[in-house]
């Protein structure tokens, strides 16, 4: 019987096949990679390698029989490697469709910014002439004293005008942070595509890791080893 081989590690990627090494379990039967085996889970040391009663993995309708433990190991990995790109790529799907979407959006988006602006333009003409009106009877409330019956009339009109210039200011924020959300949507653009280009990037990586765990669990699994 060959000897002399032993597996490395399936990190190294690098394996080695082994003679098949006879171990005495309790019950004095022959324990044999790749034989068969009854308990689920069961261990059992051979060759010097740990080897796992179960099901292999990339056997179709497979039986229990001893399977090395790299092999458990590596199945492992490729099913992770798997989720992960599958997760990254229904994530760069969403996002391909958020830019789309807005991207259809900026030409409305625009417009209804532009009609912002001339509604800020119509408000900042309000302010201007409440503030002077309000200048203008402030300086009547000089003419006739702020005492007087006059002067105290005057002087409700500019606490008038004064609030109604606050009134058209505040309108006028308003219409200009309208308008640049709506215009911000360009920017966004940009910068869900650079999101998306390093999603891909992600994505070409993860598909060489999965192809390498995939070759690794091949090997790790194959029958007898």
């Amino acid at each position: 019987m060959p000897t002399g081989f032993r597996k490395v590690s399936i990190v190294a990627g690098s394996f080695a096949l082994a003679a098949s090494t006879v171990l005495i379990a309790p019950a004095q039967a022959a324990v044999k990679a790749g034989a068969t085996c009854t308990k689920v889970n069961a261990k059992a040391k051979i060759g010097g390698d740990q080897y796992v009663c179960i099901k292999n993995p990339t056997v179709k309708n497979a039986k229990l029989t001893w399977v090395w433990v790299e092999c458990v190991n590596a199945d492992k990995m490729w099913k992770e490697s798997s989720t992960r790109l599958t997760t990254l790529k229904a994530q760069a799907a969403a996002a391909q469709t958020k830019i789309d979407t807005l991207k259809l959006e900026i030409p409305a988006d625009e417009e209804q910014a532009k009609a912002y602006d001339a509604k800020a333009a119509a408000a900042q003409v309000k302010k201007d002439d409440a503030v002077a009106k309000a200048a203008a009877n402030a300086a009547k409330v000089q003419q006739w004293g702020a005492t007087t019956t006059a002067g105290k009339a005057y002087q409700k009109n500019v606490d008038l005008w004064n609030s109604n210039a606050r009134t058209y200011d505040l309108a006028i924020k308003n219409f200009q942070r309208a308008a640049k959300a709506l215009r911000d949507k360009a920017k966004e653009v940009a910068d869900e595509q650079r999101r998306l280009d390093l999603a891909n990037q992600t994505i070409a990586a993860s598909q060489v890791q999965l192809a390498s765990t995939a070759d690794n669990r091949k090997q790790a699994c194959k029958p007898g080893l």
